[in-house]
């Protein structure tokens, strides 16, 4: 059989499997109809990038937000492929490339350990590397492991600009070998997975403060490289820096938090690689408020809810930062499946102490593994099982909320989503 004509059956099959699991309601149809795809045509995602893909984005943490950020910048360009629901492994990239505009430029988010597999087959004219840290480890490589992949790759592909975050030390590890890198000073608040040096495992020397993002081995003498942008912010505001000292204010962005600065910050040092205006990207960019449920406000049973996903702990360490001052109650939603990882051992590793003066309401499957972690913590806390029911003996104040704080994990996330959609279609369908 032709290739073009297998290809063709590959799209028309993954169409129909997308289209019967959306009717059977069964999730969006990206991943079952991108396997089908690949399955009929291994070399489907190679035939369809051709020159489509200006960018790729991978981290461990935030590359659905950078994503997104990048993705509505690119818009002033015209169409924009991506996926909406962050599918960012293979089946969810061919999907998204076989149903995005066929004049349209390709922003796509890549699992980190998809890497080295991806951007052979998309050849983007930019890569993103935000962060790397520990995450499913019953799942992932090792996050040094991962390093060395992209290493390897970055290293024979002299055409692709990388955008590389300088202040994590795995990241720069990752970069510095790739022909064309623009560095930036996005930070790194988690530290924990980059203590020592991935070259030759010698204790990385940091900076004497917090403002100093500098970081050095004593060992092999890698340090942190001169960056070409980088990241001030102050006072819960954001700015963009260039090389040339140009300041790009990022305080309109409705993403909150340091993170989705930093995040804004990449996002932005990319567009002006692709030739974009960098201020129509940041009113684009502004014009965010959640990126795949992250940040929505929503109605769950008796409760409304700002949804926010984290994880693993250096998700977490962020996340925490922007939950409301003390005394405001918050919800902290643990499970452990499949997507999640199995283990939660690495709830002892979030700095959960900074909920002092709260009290967390410790729900999911794993409730009760972060009741014990919230006690050693000093955290006030009650376990509940569904928060949400009307006779939920919640704490003081907790329903007087225009919205309350509700941190889970993966599943918990989608789990939550879902019943509020489903919640807003049967309100819907009663008012009519």
């Amino acid at each position: 059989m032709a290739r073009k004509t297998r290809n063709k059956l590959a799209i028309g099959a993954g169409r129909a499997f997308s289209a019967a699991s959306r009717a059977s309601k069964r999730g969006e149809g990206m991943v079952v109809g991108g396997r089908a795809m690949l399955k009929i045509s291994p070399k489907l995602i190679d035939d369809l990038s051709g020159d489509r893909v200006w960018a790729l984005v991978s981290s461990t943490n935030g590359k659905t937000s950078t994503t997104r950020l990048l993705a509505t910048a690119a818009e002033q360009a015209g169409p924009v492929i991506t996926q909406p629901t962050g599918a960012n492994m293979t089946a969810g990239i061919v999907t998204a490339l076989a149903n995005g505009p066929h004049d349209g430029h390709a922003v796509l988010e890549v699992d980190e350990a998809y890497l080295p597999q991806i951007m052979p087959a998309t050849r983007p004219k930019v890569l993103i590397l935000g962060n790397l840290s520990r995450d499913q480890l019953d799942r992932m490589n090792e996050v040094a492991m991962i390093a060395r992949k992209w290493r390897t790759v970055l290293d024979g592909h002299p055409e692709t600009v990388v955008i590389a975050n300088a202040d994590d030390p795995i990241v720069a590890f990752a970069a510095e070998r790739a022909k064309n890198v623009i560095w930036v000073g996005a930070g790194q608040v988690w530290t924990a997975d980059s203590a020592v040096c991935p070259e030759c495992g010698a204790l990385l020397v940091r900076g004497s403060s917090p403002d100093d993002p500098s970081w050095s081995c004593p060992g092999c003498h890698r340090h942190r490289p001169e960056t070409s942008w980088r990241l001030e912010y102050v006072d819960g505001r954001g700015t963009a820096i260039d090389a040339a000292g140009k300041r790009f204010d990022l305080s309109t962005l409705s993403l909150p938090g340091r993170f989705n600065a930093a995040n804004a910050t990449l996002a932005l040092a990319a567009a002006v690689e692709l030739g974009l205006d960098p201020i129509e990207a940041i009113a684009r960019m502004s014009l965010v408020t959640a990126v795949s449920g992250r940040y929505a406000i929503a109605t769950i049973g008796a409760l409304t809810v700002r949804l926010l996903l984290a994880k693993n702990p250096a998700g977490w360490s962020e996340l925490v930062d922007i939950m409301p001052p003390a005394p405001t109650p918050v919800i902290v939603t643990i499970n452990s499946n499949a997507a999640d990882g199995r283990d939660p051992s690495w709830l002892w590793d979030v700095p959960f102490e900074r909920l002092r003066g709260r009290t967390v309401i410790a729900t999911g499957d794993r409730r009760r593994d972060l009741a014990v972690r919230l006690l050693h913590a000093e955290v006030e806390h009650v376990t509940i099982e569904d928060p949400y029911l009307p006779d939920a003996d919640l704490p003081g104040g907790a329903r007087s909320l225009d919205a309350i704080d509700c941190a889970a994990t993966y599943t918990a996330f989608h789990s939550l989503r879902t019943r509020a959609d489903r919640e807003l279609q049967a309100r819907q369908g009663a008012s009519k």
